[in-house]
């Protein structure tokens, strides 16, 4: 915020006034409003993305017959899943504890 001190010819004890920049002080503190209001969608879409692809992963392991799953594929799905699923919980704890609020859409 900008304070502009403007000094008022008074013959005695002359008075300080203060002009300020109303303008851009809201523009600024606008700004950061949709700022936070954005940061805040990113941190869910980022915990909804990390869902979205442990889902994916399950859904890749139930496409596949058993008898056409090649060995390994059932440990890489599975590997793939908690990797993600670990991902989204760190991800909405610690996105909680910095809005002091649960991440949740």
């Amino acid at each position: 915020m900008y304070v502009f001190p403007l000094v008022v010819c008074c013959p005695a004890n002359p008075p300080v006034v203060y002009r300020v920049s109303w303008l851009r002080a809201k523009a600024r503190y606008l700004r950061w409003v949709e700022e936070f209001r954005l940061v805040e969608y990113e941190m869910q879409w980022t915990v909804n993305w990390f869902r979205w692809k442990e889902m994916q992963w399950r859904q890749r392991l139930r496409d596949i017959e058993d008898e056409e799953r090649p060995p390994g594929l059932d440990c890489y799905c599975h590997k793939q899943m908690v990797l993600w699923s670990s991902l989204a919980e760190q991800a909405q704890t610690k996105f909680s504890a910095q809005l002091g609020r649960p991440v949740f859409w």
